[in-house]
């Protein structure tokens, strides 16, 4: 639905349920080899840092293979410590995706203005049933940070029985209880020509995350994902560009506020993980720079710097929140 009760601002809103098929590759991928490392949660080095559940269930389990939960130790023998041989396949009895999405906002462009542009929308999403291929360190934690043994992904993983080692796991595609995002997108633009100076235009991209959670089986605890190593809080970029006759000067900058290096569950489970100073990743600041020249429609040229203030990385971090290339 439209409303524009004036010629300068426009509200709008929109209501869909849908759903998505399974495709191809989900259902069907073959199966093949891969090796992973894996952090066994059982292990007393990780075993607080899971949900309220995964202490007992890994007491559960390693007993049911005749293994003393007190002695069981991978991290210290080296035999647990080496790559394991798992499967990655395709899954046949995945179900459809269920959606529900609502969105309302606002377009202003006010003809007092001329050139500008301002838009404003809050999104809502809930999926159920969600199809979601999960990490092979993701799948055997999710055995053991649900209520129960008793649930897919501990279908997904093998122990041996003498040791207790992982010894075997799949990653395949499963329907996941539900995903929950809600946040607001803004963007505003400006377009002017001072004189005889050329166009300049102005734009601005931001996002509000109001929520981001993930329930991976009924009656689990609900994963508050917002805030984490690659789904801020709040970001956003900013573009000015020039242009005149042949030539193109863009400034671009990236922006996005910290965000935690730990989960939440990690942190509760041992908060003493770290130095508290390392707890989050520090906000991104990257700034870009291009020029291009244009002398006919049949080419152009352009050169240009990506950050150009050099910005680092953050601590024992290769890639954030700015990637280790200067």
């Amino acid at each position: 639905g439209v409303y524009a009760p004036i010629n300068d601002i426009r509200l709008r809103a929109t209501y869909s349920r849908a759903v998505r098929s399974p495709n191809i590759n989900e259902l069907f991928q073959p199966e093949t080899g891969s090796f992973e490392f894996i952090d066994d949660p059982c292990d007393p080095v990780f075993i607080e840092n899971g949900t309220q559940y995964r202490e007992a269930n890994c007491v559960a389990a390693l007993t049911a293979l005749g293994i003393d939960p007190a002695t069981f130790s991978p991290s210290s023998d080296p035999e647990a410590s080496a790559t394991i041989l798992g499967r990655s396949r395709g899954n046949v009895n995945l179900d459809v995706e269920k959606a529900r999405t609502w969105t309302a906002g606002v377009v202003v462009r006010p003809s007092f203005v001329p050139g500008l542009s301002l838009t404003a929308d809050w999104y809502d999403i809930k999926i159920k049933d969600a199809v979601n291929t999960a990490t092979a360190q993701e799948v055997v934690e999710l055995c053991y940070d649900q209520p129960t043994l008793d649930n897919v992904f501990c279908d997904s993983v093998t122990r041996d029985g003498d040791t207790g080692f992982v010894t075997d796991f799949i990653t395949q595609p499963e329907n996941v209880a539900a995903f929950e995002t809600a946040g607001l997108d803004v963007n505003l633009t400006y377009t002017f020509e001072p004189a005889d100076l050329g166009r300049f235009t102005a734009r601005l991209v931001g996002n509000y995350l109001d929520k981001l959670t993930f329930v991976p089986t009924l009656g689990a605890d609900v994963d508050d994902d917002r805030g984490e190593a690659f789904v801020p809080k709040y970001s956003g970029t900013f573009d000015l560009t020039w242009t005149k006759d042949i030539y193109t000067l863009n400034y671009g900058l990236a922006w996005q506020d910290k965000t935690r290096r730990y989960t939440t569950e990690q942190l509760e489970g041992n908060p003493d993980i770290s130095d508290p100073k390392y707890f989050f990743y520090k906000e991104r600041w990257e700034h870009d720079i291009q020029l291009a020249i244009a002398p006919s429609e049949r080419y152009s040229f352009y050169v240009g710097v990506n950050n150009f203030t050099d910005e680092k990385p953050a601590f024992a971090s290769t890639g954030i929140p700015v990637t280790a290339l200067g």
